[in-house]
């Protein structure tokens, strides 16, 4: 038989607050294992998605600059936590609500109460908190569906008040052995200021962690930001926006300069971008479809096999993330296989009059849109393959849309249904505030040299970098060795296409000093690349890329 325990209720509360720690940090891993392998439903990313569209954008763009292209996985960390520190409350707030029902009898916890805990954790969710995220009742707005929903979220919850019991009951077993509980003998030790302040401590340090971090890694060497921006400044009150008639291109034969970009990116170091806080979805081809509806004539759906057997074309085609920052990595270049969009609107019998969008929705719940008339030019894509392999899950896989011309958010991945609207469709981004339209800003990157480096004097040194402008091509990139005082023209590697970027170089043998080194595209129509310095949000950075470098 038990020994009754006679814990206050302070004490109580602290101890079922620890064991609702220990089983909410279990049951949150199991939620994200579920959502990972069979398709259960993650809170962190459903909270996280509403929490980044009620922020205001500027605010959005501020944390992002601040922490960079990781800041959604902080985000995801800390909601983590807050969702093991939900379910340590109410384990605290049960445990006092049972020793209040029991009224100064044994505060031994039945396995029927995990099982109450669980279910009313279960209807909140799904009654109260998936509706405020815009999730619908049980995640019925979802793409995993109210089925994968509940079924998921009743695992879950199970498995965390079954765990909750046991070990809050393991926890009085230990005192009970331990010591001759009385009134306010453990208060010391594990009361609830004590552990919130330890929560609070560990929570502090990781913030100013993170901020330490950035601001060591920014502040070693030269300040890329700063030397841009005063770069740009200057260079804005003498801009000339075009060049009448466009330059003719320089090709030649580049030398691999070390650090270089390769011009097609492997699969693996393609970069990578997504809505998603955690993890991005799997898809099982066998069990995927892909429905074409909406203003069309004729609706209908294609499995993957029946989408592999048609008619299809091979495309070279680079592609910019709009959060890129002015000389930043998030640009690659591929090889592309896949069908026209408009072959497959054609199948449907074409848009009905009085269309005016597409709108692709993808497995993730992401959505974007493109014009009708975007929709239907020849390089529109839907891509199947990627430098010549099966399209990668982390790249979209059954299959993605490629848009040249504008930035990557629109070329959606893990795309599940293609509906054509009359309306004028606002995707996921652009209720967040980014650009709609969003053709890519022209931009020129300096791969090598390093910023910060020190150059030989005297030697034959190669600055040499990439430039994009979407579907425009480039027909001259001019390099600077005094911060744009004077330029040179660049030598150019013949592009793969006119949707790729372009590789360029320049020899320079240089004198002992210290040089800002500064570079610039024109597209093949003349448009000269935008000195003015803007942040992604919401059209797309703009702005010269610059370096400092040391010749000694």
């Amino acid at each position: 038989m038990k020994k009754i325990i006679a814990l206050p209720r302070r004490r109580l509360f602290t101890t079922g607050l620890l064991a609702g720690l220990a089983a909410g940090v279990i049951a949150t891993a199991l939620m994200l294992f579920l959502s990972m392998t069979l398709h259960g439903i993650s809170l962190p990313e459903v909270f996280g998605s509403a929490l980044t569209q009620l922020m205001p954008p500027p605010l959005f763009d501020y944390l992002h600059r601040l922490i960079g292209g990781d800041a959604k996985h902080y985000l995801f960390y800390g909601i983590i936590v807050g969702q093991c520190l939900v379910f340590a409350l109410s384990g605290g707030l049960c445990v006092v609500f049972v020793a209040t029902m029991k009224q100064g009898t044994e505060r031994w916890l039945h396995w029927m109460t995990g099982i109450i805990l669980a279910f009313v954790l279960w209807l909140l969710t799904g009654f109260v908190f998936l509706p405020l995220t815009s999730g619908g009742l049980f995640g019925a707005q979802l793409v995993i569906g109210l089925g994968n929903t509940m079924l998921s979220l009743a695992v879950v919850g199970l498995t965390f008040g079954l765990l909750f019991v046991f070990t809050y009951n393991w926890l009085l077993q230990r005192y009970a052995q331990t010591y001759e509980i009385a009134a306010s003998s453990l208060e010391e030790n594990l009361s609830r200021r004590t552990v919130l302040w330890r929560v609070l401590e560990v929570a502090g340090i990781g913030v100013l962690g993170v901020l330490a971090w950035r601001f060591i890694s920014d502040g070693f060497g030269v300040d890329t930001a700063t030397s841009n921006n005063a770069v740009n400044s200057r260079l804005a009150a003498h801009f000339t926006p075009k060049i009448v008639p466009p330059p003719q291109p320089q090709y030649g034969e580049i030398h691999p300069a070390p650090l270089l970009s390769s011009e097609i990116t492997p699969n693996d170091r393609y970069y990578v971008v997504s809505k998603n806080l955690f993890s991005d979805p799997v898809v099982d081809a066998a069990n995927w479809s892909l429905r074409v509806e909406g203003e069309v004539v004729s609706p209908y759906t294609l499995t993957y096999q029946d989408l592999m057997t048609l008619p299809k074309k091979l495309q070279y085609e680079s592609m910019m993330c709009i959060s890129n920052e002015v000389g930043g990595q998030y640009m690659s270049n591929a090889l592309w296989e896949g069908i026209p969009l408009a072959d497959l609107l054609t199948h449907a019998g074409g848009a009905k009059p009085g269309a005016s969008k597409v709108v692709l929705y993808a497995v993730d719940d992401y959505s974007d849109s493109i014009h009708l008339t975007k929709a239907l030019e020849p390089t529109t894509l839907v891509a199947l393959r990627m430098n010549g392999q099966t399209l990668p899950q982390g790249h979209g896989f059954p299959a993605r849309l490629l848009v040249p011309g504008i930035y990557g958010m629109k070329h959606v991945k893990w795309i599940t249904r293609i509906e054509v609207v009359n309306s004028d469709y606002q995707g996921y981004w652009q209720r967040r505030g980014w650009s709609d339209a969003a053709p890519v800003r022209m931009t020129a990157r300096i791969d090598t040299p390093l910023i910060g480096s020190t150059l030989p004097a005297g030697r034959l040194t190669y600055i040499a970098g990439v430039a994009f402008s979407g579907d425009k091509g480039i027909s001259e990139v001019d390099v600077s060795f005094n911060a744009g005082a004077t330029w040179q023209k660049a030598l150019l590697k013949r592009p793969l296409s006119a949707l790729t970027w372009v590789l360029w170089e320049l020899g320079w043998q240089p004198a002992k000093g210290s040089y800002t080194i500064v570079v610039r595209a024109i597209d093949m129509e003349g448009n000269v690349q935008d000195p003015t310095e803007a942040p992604p949000l919401p059209d797309g950075s703009s702005g010269y890329h610059s370096i400092s470098v040391d010749v000694m």
